[in-house]
């Protein structure tokens, strides 16, 4: 029995998305491409691999089996090529990397393309979103490596210090604003506030590292998802807000805000590189933690 590597591929594309479009859109192919491949593969194996309600489709539980065993076999095609182009001191192929939103686009994405300039056979996709989605994927093998921050890296993967971040508060500069190192933390609360995001956890977090008291029921004046953003309304006078000292150093406002400096720079956490355990030895990996580690060293 002959089964085509394209129908595996189409069982693969239904385990991660149970819907016919979503999978053709994924392999860049029709949705009757994909419905063929389906009608193929039944016939080839003998059982039903999907099970249609409405619009949705599912994996039976012999279509996961297969589906499960698919992914495995072309991991090992995977590895084996990396292995000879790793024994030729090669990049090549695909690498899939996740990160947040804030250090993807203030920093990660950038410095992907310097990589991409050094290795011009390799494909590189960098995902950015929220961590749950993120994390996700990583976990259903999606994602090949995770940048971000290490507390959120699930227990189950290996992880590496890439480097430290830090926040810091940063005000307009206006005479409405005088703070100053010696500025307690109700002072700055009576001042308006920008969140990034509602319950801005690095807010939180640079309350109780500075100050050793986290304060309740603190309402923003505004609250907003980028990190940009936030410093450009710090500019415009509309309040104060805690970013990450690496964003601020990047951004255009960077002369136009004000900071107290190191007194008021805290430590935020730590950012790591994180993997799956069996991919310990691909060069590939390898190879961008040793180029992300490099150029940390500017944050």
């Amino acid at each position: 029995m002959i089964i085509e590597s394209s129908m595996l591929q189409v069982l693969i594309a239904l385990s991660h998305n149970e819907n016919i479009s979503k999978a053709a859109e994924e392999l860049n192919v029709t949705q009757s491409a994909v419905s063929q491949a389906l009608k193929n593969l039944e016939a080839r194996v003998g059982f039903p691999v999907v099970a249609r309600t409405g619009k949705s489709v599912s994996l039976t539980e012999n279509g996961q089996r297969l589906a499960k065993v698919a992914k495995q076999y072309f991991k090992r095609i995977e590895e084996t090529i990396e292995q000879i182009h790793l024994e030729n001191h090669e990049i090549k192929g695909r690498l899939h990397v996740g990160s947040l939103y804030g250090l993807g686009k203030t920093w990660l994405s950038s410095r992907m393309l310097d990589f991409l300039g050094s290795y011009p056979e390799l494909e590189v996709r960098l995902s950015m979103d929220f961590p749950e989605t993120i994390i996700k994927k990583f976990e259903q093998h999606e994602i090949d490596c995770l940048i971000m921050p290490e507390h959120l890296v699930p227990a189950f993967a290996e992880k590496r210090d890439l480097h430290s971040e830090y926040t810091t508060v940063v005000f307009p500069n206006s005479d409405k604003f005088p703070i100053t190192s010696k500025t307690d933390l109700k002072d700055l609360l009576g001042y308006p506030i920008i969140f990034y995001e509602n319950n801005d956890p690095n807010f939180y977090r640079w309350c109780r590292e500075k100050f050793g008291v986290v304060p309740r029921n603190v309402k923003p004046r505004l609250v907003v998802n980028s990190f940009g953003q936030m410093l450009q309304a710090v500019n415009e006078g509309l309040g104060i807000a805690v970013v990450p000292t690496h964003v601020l150093k990047r951004s255009h406002f960077k002369s136009k805000v004000k900071t107290v400096g190191k007194d008021f720079e805290v430590f935020s956490n730590k950012v790591s590189f994180a993997f799956h355990p069996d991919e310990a030895q691909s060069y590939k990996i390898n190879e961008l933690y040793k180029f992300l580690l490099e150029v940390a060293k500017d944050l």
